[in-house]
């Protein structure tokens, strides 16, 4: 039976990328109107809608998707479906993978259109194939934003040709938030011009906070109206402690954030949004090896683990000064043992929940509003390239993907040091990248660490060589950044006269 893909897209980036991965695999590429006309012109066949439904486009493309032949070809459960005779006598045929991207309802907003041109940005048919492959994900992909496509060619090659599971799942929460979010732009929209700011909002309600990033600013949290529990509702439980303030709660989300990149057991210390340390290991094993890199500003911070706590890490973390500690479990032990702390906030997140709660992340001042979509997975990895010196070995190799995850979650600019399974010295905030990397090796000094064999990790890539000079300076062995300066083989060159290894990757993570 032969492949079909279905490409409608607004945002045309690196389509052509797409489509010849596809045509390697012999699929058919289905196409709608400046779809279609944009892919022949790269040069690929390309099969229109109108060719497959039979009807043409009307209304002026209003209607071109929303058909039985192109929803049918999606929601078939499995193959077999389409052996059926009600499918054959239909002409139904499978399609496996779905390209969408929506018209620009969002940026025509911010150019202030007019309502009627912004009524035109309404898609119609977009969202209902992105909703229509999303619920069938077991067997059918859909990509909704060009910032898929690495991840996609990747699980392509790796598998031939037939993406995980795992992928096509993450590629359907995708695609829910982001129809969610383009609903929501479009009913604030209409909420404005009626006069109804709330009009299509879903009921929400405030629970009032200890207190704002200080003392004397008022906080609240807003959370969905249903549920009786507050904090249930969104995925967290907690056991003991005072209240929770606004710093608490974004600086317990940072510290899950950061856990939740790892499959393996680990411990994480976030202070004001940044991990001051980072540790793999089993709980009891992880926590000690985050406190490695800077105890001092660990005092009062949040700790945050992936794993069940046991007896043996509440006794370690009973011994310190924290405000908040975090897990998706406790022993019956371990639980008694922290709660006879009575400020500490001990608290439990919901896998099932936690992590998905929010549609992306955004913020506000006043009425402007701003919104972004997660930075979500390290595709990237599998395509890292070495620029100069040895390939790593397995164990600097495990390090380096380490330090880059944890170098994620800090703020720009970023440098994470990492040995063994643990942050040595970390450098975030700073306003020059030679600073953050000046800071991280300070760090580490004041522990009077070796960082001898050590690896680095740079959420951007270098603008000068000085700030890999100065990591060769301190003994660091290896190092991966993101590409894309213009003096990128000047920062090889320098690598390559140290005799240090250089990785340069085609992703970065920016935490602004």
């Amino acid at each position: 039976m032969k492949r079909r893909a279905l490409l409608s897209v607004t945002d045309k980036t690196r389509l052509e990328d797409i489509a010849a991965l596809l045509s390697s695999y012999d699929y058919e590429l289905v196409a709608s109107g400046g779809t279609a006309s944009y892919l022949r012109e790269q040069g690929f066949p390309v099969i229109g809608v109108s060719e497959v439904t039979g009807f043409p486009e009307v209304f002026g493309g209003r209607v071109k998707t929303l058909h039985p032949l192109i929803h049918g070809g999606i929601l078939g459960k499995d193959l077999e479906d389409f052996e059926t005779p009600e499918a054959t006598g239909l002409g139904l045929e499978p399609i496996d993978v779905v390209v969408v991207n929506l018209y620009a309802f969002e940026s025509a907003l911010a150019k202030g259109l007019p309502e009627q041109d912004m009524v035109e940005q309404i898609d119609i048919g977009g969202p209902a194939m992105l909703r229509a492959a999303a619920k069938n994900y077991h067997r059918v992909t859909v990509l909704t934003s060009p910032d898929q496509y690495d991840e996609f060619l990747h699980e392509n090659r790796a598998n031939k040709g037939q993406p995980t599971l795992d992928f096509r799942r993450r590629c359907a929460l995708a695609a829910f938030r982001r129809v969610a979010a383009y609903n929501q732009a479009i009913s604030g929209w209409l909420g404005e011009l009626s006069g109804d700011g709330d009009a299509d909002a879903a009921p929400r309600r405030t629970v009032t906070l200890r207190y704002g990033e200080n003392p004397h600013q008022d906080a609240a949290l807003e959370i969905p109206a249903s549920g009786s529990d507050d904090l249930a509702t969104v995925g967290l439980a907690q056991h003991g402690g005072k209240d929770l303030s606004y710093n608490n709660l974004v600086d317990l989300v940072a510290s899950v954030k950061l856990v939740l990149d790892f499959d393996a057991s680990c411990c994480g210390v976030i202070k004001h949004t940044n991990p001051c340390g980072f540790g793999l290991g089993e709980p009891a094993q992880a926590l000690e090896r985050a406190l490695l890199c800077d105890p001092v500003s660990a005092f009062g911070g949040i700790f945050a683990f992936n794993r069940e706590i046991d007896l043996a890490t509440a006794e370690a973390l009973a011994g310190r000064f924290l405000e908040v500690v975090i897990a998706p479990s406790y022993s019956a032990d371990g639980l008694k043992r922290l709660l006879k702390k009575k400020n500490l906030r001990v608290m439990t997140w919901d896998p099932a929940v936690f992590p998905t709660a929010t549609l992306g992340r955004g913020r506000s001042w006043g009425t402007l509003r701003l919104f972004q979509g997660e930075d979500e997975g390290f595709p990237e990895v599998a395509d890292w390239k070495v620029v100069a010196g040895d390939e790593p070995a397995d164990d600097l190799r495990r390090d380096l993907e380490m330090a880059w995850k944890v170098c994620k979650h800090g703020k720009s600019n970023a440098i994470v040091l990492a040995r063994s399974g643990a942050t040595l010295g970390c450098g975030f905030g700073q306003m020059s990248r030679v600073d953050s990397v000046k800071l991280a090796v300070r760090k580490a000094g004041d522990q009077d660490l070796d960082l001898d064999q050590c690896v680095a990790a740079s959420d951007g890539f270098f603008p000068f060589p000085d700030g890999v000079e100065e990591l060769a300076r301190a003994g660091v062995r290896a190092v991966v950044a993101p590409g894309g300066s213009i003096r990128d083989e000047e920062v090889a060159a320098a690598a390559r006269d140290r005799g240090i290894t250089l990785i340069l990757t085609s992703r970065r993570h920016f935490n602004h």
